[in-house]
């Protein structure tokens, strides 16, 4: 395989809530290797058949594929598509060829996926290392990897910079706490929403402005809460999800037991990208989401720690 010519010596498989981090991943090596990405290389392929363009990238062009893993990762139709010329290549060259870095807070990997198959954790490794691993992956696979030239480590680092000061002043604006405010609107829509229509779900929802209360099953509740200090700043500003048996001491509601914390989640929404805000869990993994992808998520852990509860 490693006499082969490749076009990509890098090409990376993700869904939209991991393209931060393919991105990341990306500007750290694509000066020295040649690397694929589909927002860098939609030009390439436009105006092509999407599946055979995609299907050619990971089954025969690129030298090593890097698989972000979430549990959604082949269930959306193009991450499909790709999983299907994964799968397909494997059968002649094996797994060698494949990286597997799982983005959730529990690490994950394909079922199918050879037990022996090691995966590189964010967690311990971090953006950085992950990317050291994969350029060395990529030249054990027989990529030359060339010296980034002065002129390409400035551009890279302004570009880094750059989007820090938009960064700041989107965390610092009217227009990002309007924003962030939209956002914490939405996900107590589709919260609410999915109480009302999915009845086997067993929650109930109420909304109290700054904090809003779904009440699930066994006595697990799920309390959310997001306000800004200033108007026109999200500087320490958190959504707070926190999980108990019980409640806590709350506005406009009687307890008489003590509420015992379960679990408690942060995010923060943060411009990840040019003009794109999403919500930033707070810990190593650093996962991004958008409102609807955040409701979900917090259904997901409410319906996990029910599960888990005695009766």
């Amino acid at each position: 395989m490693n006499q082969k010519a490749f076009e990509y010596d890098v090409a990376f498989s993700f869904t939209a809530q991991d393209e931060a981090i393919a991105t990341q991943l990306n500007d750290l090596i694509s000066d020295r290797l040649q690397t694929f990405i589909y927002s860098e290389r939609q030009k390439e392929i436009a105006g092509r058949d999407g599946q055979e363009a995609f299907s050619e990238v990971y089954a025969e062009k690129a030298r090593l594929v890097v698989v972000l893993y979430r549990e959604s990762w082949g269930r959306t139709p193009w991450t499909r598509v790709e999983m299907d010329a994964i799968k397909n290549r494997s059968l002649n060259d094996g797994w060698d060829f494949t990286v597997f870095i799982p983005t959730e807070t529990k690490p994950s990997v394909p079922p199918w996926l050879p037990k022996t198959r090691l995966y590189v954790g964010l967690e311990r490794w971090g953006v950085e290392g992950a990317a050291a691993v994969i350029e060395a992956r990529a030249t054990e696979s027989g990529a030359i990897v060339r010296e980034e030239t002065i002129k390409e480590r400035a551009a890279r680092h302004e570009r880094k910079e750059e989007l820090r000061r938009k960064q700041l002043q989107f965390l610092n604006s009217d227009e990002g706490v309007n924003a962030a405010r939209a956002a914490y609107a939405s996900v107590k829509a589709i919260i609410e929403g999915y109480a009302t229509s999915l009845q086997n779900l067993n929650i109930q929802f109420k909304d109290h402005n700054d904090f809003a209360v779904v009440r699930g099953r066994r006595g697990i509740n799920l309390v959310i809460s997001w306000w800004p200090t200033y108007s026109n700043s999200l500087e320490n500003v958190f959504f707070k999800a926190n999980y108990y048996k019980g409640l806590p001491r709350l506005r406009g509601y009687m307890t008489f037991d003590k509420a015992v914390a379960r679990k408690s989640r942060s995010f923060q929404y943060l411009l990840v990208r040019d003009q794109t805000p999403m919500y930033v869990e707070e810990g190593s993994t650093r996962r991004e989401m958008t409102p609807e992808n955040l409701a979900d998520d917090l259904l997901s852990t409410l319906i996990e720690i029910v599960e888990r509860e005695k009766d």
